[in-house]
């Protein structure tokens, strides 16, 4: 039971840096093409998030470490989420580009 709790606050964390994310990765997807999108998303967009994340909201880190997770476990997690987000969304685009 604890672990659910564990990965539901790392799911918090990761919800709060997706839209960062995602916004830094535009410009590559705009310029480079979908790849480079991806590329983008699972490192550089995601670098990015965890700066301002960090930059923004430094007291944030408290109420997670009292919970049982340190930063590089909130880091890990919500990478292994942006990660399952991505191959998740590339399985959409390619179901959907088949059916059409």
């Amino acid at each position: 039971m604890r672990i659910i709790k564990k990965l539901g606050n790392a799911f918090e964390f990761f919800k709060s840096t997706i839209a960062i994310n995602l916004a830094v990765s535009i410009l590559p997807l705009l310029f480079g093409g979908l790849l480079l999108f991806n590329y983008s998303v699972v490192s550089f967009g995601f670098a990015i998030s965890l700066a301002v994340k960090e930059i923004n909201s430094k007291n944030e880190y408290l109420f997670y470490f009292n919970n049982g997770l340190s930063k590089g476990v909130l880091w890990f997690y919500s990478w292994c989420f942006i990660l399952i987000f991505l191959i998740s969304g590339i399985f959409v685009f390619n179901l959907i580009n088949r059916l059409f």
